[in-house]
């Protein structure tokens, strides 16, 4: 969808997920310990842990990657659309010019389960965890608090966010995102 909006409306998209890596990799200990902290993490640390502390985690790591997609975001021209999920409402709401500036899509557990099941790296990300099912199921459950998190941040900041249930086909979304943003 966010490629469809970029192409049909020229607006330079970046896909700021993309970074993670880097971000992970480059994190200093002392300003961004729960970033920092990913690097070393054995997939047991990262996924076998309780969904709600891995939740808290990746909000937390978000909160220090957040500056760093500002540094990477500042040279961009044009109209951005800008794709992430560490552009959490509470912190991109106070860049904004305008609350609707932003829109939120957020799948809806079974959405997520379903779609997250038919892709073939998801297998890749929990493969070296002892209990890999449990892994994946912890990811899931991680992603439903903190999809309900954003949910409810995005509200309270007065940004508007749509959960994504797959009632809606892409080009029906796309076409909702593009009024939200008066594109034309």
């Amino acid at each position: 969808m966010a490629e469809n909006l970029s192409r049909d409306y020229g607006l330079n998209y970046a896909r700021l997920d993309d970074r993670l890596f880097a971000h992970i990799q480059s994190a200093s200990v002392a300003t961004q310990p729960a970033l920092a902290s990913l690097r070393a993490a054995t997939c047991d640390q990262l996924w076998l842990i309780p969904p709600i502390a891995q939740a808290r985690r990746t909000i937390t790591a978000y909160f220090e990657e957040f500056p760093l997609h500002l540094a990477d975001i500042a040279d961009m021209a044009g109209p951005l659309l800008l794709e992430g999920a560490a552009l959490l409402p509470c912190l991109v709401a106070p860049v904004l010019a305008a609350p609707g500036q932003a829109f939120y899509l957020l799948p809806t557990p079974t959405f997520q389960r379903r779609y997250y099941s038919l892709r073939t790296w998801t297998a890749e990300v929990v493969r070296d965890c002892s209990d890999p099912a449990q892994a994946y199921a912890n990811w899931m459950r991680r992603d439903e608090i903190f999809g309900r998190w954003v949910r409810q941040n995005a509200r309270h900041h007065g940004l508007a966010a749509l959960m994504v249930d797959g009632t809606r086909d892409i080009a029906a979304t796309t076409a909702l995102v593009a009024r939200h943003f008066g594109l034309r």
